[in-house]
């Protein structure tokens, strides 16, 4: 999963792939792969590099031009993850099989996340916040407006 803005906010500060690595302590090559787009960035550092270049998450993805929302939080509400994705599943009115079905993974997967048990995958999150139109930031806790 490609994010091209990660280039471009890497860029604009004047940075090179080998900086960025360093500060989200992965290899150069790790980052290079989740900046071209050849591997998926996980949930974590995704965040860790919002925070660093001061944007939202859903920016960098592509869900939002807005680069920074007021007051957003720089932790991932891991609680508050697992309920939110409980409440956009009930707002659709859909049953966690029906849902994780549609995300392309398994129910029990989709159980962890709803409870907590796991952090969901960025891949997940994106597909779900692109089909539903919600905000990544404040699926996670992130964003409280």
């Amino acid at each position: 999963m490609q994010f091209p803005r990660m280039k471009e906010i890497r860029e604009e500060k004047g940075l090179r792939q080998k900086d960025v690595a360093e500060m989200l302590q992965v290899t150069k090559g790790s980052y290079s792969m989740w900046e071209c787009g050849t591997d998926t960035i996980p949930l974590r550092r995704l965040n860790e590099f919002c925070n660093f270049f001061g944007v939202s998450i859903d920016y960098v993805v592509g869900l939002s031009d807005k680069k920074k929302y007021i007051g957003l939080k720089p932790d991932i509400k891991f609680k508050v993850t697992g309920e939110n994705l409980k409440k956009i599943r009930s707002k659709k009115g859909l049953t966690q099989t029906k849902l994780a079905e549609i995300l392309n993974i398994n129910q029990p997967t989709w159980n962890r996340y709803e409870n907590s048990k796991s952090l969901i995958l960025t891949v997940v999150i994106v597909d779900l916040a692109q089909k539903y139109h919600y905000s990544i930031d404040k699926i996670l806790g992130k964003d409280k407006d």
